[in-house]
């Protein structure tokens, strides 16, 4: 288990600490199942990812704290402008560590 940074947009850390947002999507794999990061003082550590193209990825909208899966693809895209369907993105699932 190793400590990596994932920057977050701080719109979503009150989402991630209530459990509401448990997963992120990003262009590139950033680490192994069960290396970890800080957000806040709180530990989380990522139980799995997946690589997808982003119209397979966009049915975990939920995971990713979006009501609708529109909502996640223009999500994506503005954080990712060059991402049309068939780009292949990573979903990094994680869940908080309570010690």
């Amino acid at each position: 288990m190793t400590e990596f940074t994932m920057s977050m947009d701080p719109k979503w850390h009150h989402a991630i600490e209530f459990g509401d947002k448990r997963a992120t999507t990003r262009l590139k794999r950033k680490c192994e199942v069960a290396d970890y990061f800080m957000l806040n003082g709180r530990k989380y550590v990522v139980t799995r990812i997946l690589g997808l193209p982003l119209w397979d990825a966009a049915r975990f909208y939920e995971y990713e704290g979006f009501r609708t899966r529109d909502e996640y693809i223009d999500a994506i895209r503005s954080y990712y402008p060059d991402v049309d369907d068939g780009t292949k993105v990573y979903i990094h699932f994680f869940t908080e560590v309570r010690e």
